[in-house]
């Protein structure tokens, strides 16, 4: 995150009297509007402020759009489930009902066999994650909040809820996390299949994933894992929101999780499997000769933004967290517990990125590199 504007006088004064447990009322300007809002003040800098509303909504919000502010003694709360729930409920469009997990709200308009489908999944995942990550002494969090879902009846209305975050992106993607919302996005990947069934029996959830279990919907279900894992990891504590994530640690984390085994009923199969889909992009890059590739991973996120450069990016991204996984599980485990403790509005210098992973993976990238270009060549 990066605000490249000046600090404004109504900002100076906000600085010298945050605090931690007090509510703070920012009025801004957001997408070409004026608008209040009431929460705490998470990060403070020069070029502007984020913004936690209790329904754990996160605000940038640039110095120069910051319009006025107002502190009181009033203690800072997230809102409870059923607050949350109505809230939810109020905002979006009529005919949604929400369906509840041990750690979810599944909010959605489309059929309850679904809804509960997607709940297991999510469950299931969830439970997966959590376990991976203690077992290599990474223990995460629980959410402070039931982490949120809205699943849309069709692709349509999903795009329009989505236009406003992506724009006219929202249409050609079939899900999306977001870290201003927190929220994961997206639609009913069954259509009129799952349209007929209307219960939640097991007999209708086993419909479902028979449908999502074939080969053609591999890709779908992937996707979906994928955006939830993201929503994990920043609710967990494994990253922070807003902060200054390697886009290759997030992106290759969430690959590497993003294959679900929809025949496990127990658990979730299969983390840290080699990625079919990736693997041959990533293969035919570590055998190209010259270059620098982990070097340029490390520093460079617009690469996974340029389309020119993006199935390269994600390929190298899933190869490298891959390798470190496999081969320096516990120098990875605390490099990844050294980026959760940096905070939003931070933002390094390119050069220590790379201190960083030379600091707690390895000081010679020059034969790191070699090894993992052989380890990912010889994969099968």
């Amino acid at each position: 995150m990066n605000f490249a504007r000046s600090l404004s006088p109504v900002l100076i004064t906000l600085a010298l009297s945050v605090s931690a447990l007090a509510e703070d009322t920012l009025t801004f300007r957001y997408n070409d509007a004026e608008v209040t809002k009431t929460g705490r003040v998470i990060a403070n800098a020069e070029s502007g402020v984020i913004l936690e509303t209790p329904d754990n909504m996160m605000w940038p919000i640039l110095a120069d759009d910051l319009i006025a502010s107002k502190q009181d003694a009033t203690e800072f709360a997230p809102l409870d489930k059923k607050q949350l729930t109505e809230k939810l409920l109020a905002e979006l469009p009529p005919g949604f009902e929400v369906h509840e997990t041990a750690h979810y709200l599944i909010c959605f308009n489309t059929s309850k066999a679904y809804a509960y489908w997607c709940g297991s999944l999510y469950e299931r995942l969830y439970r997966g994650f959590v376990n991976y990550w203690k077992q290599r002494g990474v223990n995460l969090v629980e959410p402070t909040q039931p982490m949120v879902a809205v699943i849309f009846d069709n692709k349509q209305n999903y795009a329009a809820y989505g236009k406003e975050e992506l724009g006219d992106a929202a249409g050609s993607i079939i899900g999306y996390y977001s870290m201003h919302t927190n929220r994961v996005a997206m639609y009913d990947l069954t259509g009129v299949d799952a349209a007929r069934a209307q219960g939640s029996s097991q007999r209708d959830i086993a419909r479902i994933n028979s449908i999502l279990a074939r080969p053609e919907a591999a890709y779908l279900v992937a996707t979906i894992v994928h955006e939830a894992t993201h929503q994990i990891a920043y609710n967990c504590g494994l990253q922070v929101r807003l902060a200054d994530n390697p886009v290759w640690v997030s992106e290759g984390l969430a690959i590497y999780f993003e294959t679900p085994d929809l025949s496990s009923s127990r658990g979730w199969r299969g983390i840290g499997e080699v990625n079919r889909i990736r693997l041959p992009q990533a293969k035919r890059l570590v055998q190209r000769p010259g270059g620098q590739l982990i070097a340029s991973l490390l520093v460079d996120d617009d690469q996974f933004r340029k389309a020119e450069t993006a199935l390269d990016a994600y390929a190298l991204a899933w190869a490298l967290n891959y390798y470190l996984l496999k081969r320096y599980p516990d120098a990875y485990a605390n490099y990844l517990k050294h980026l959760s403790e940096r905070r939003p509005l931070h933002d390094p210098p390119r050069e220590e990125r790379l201190a960083e992973f030379q600091r707690f993976i390895t000081s010679d990238l020059d034969a790191f590199e070699a090894d993992f270009r052989k380890v990912i060549a010889g994969l099968r």
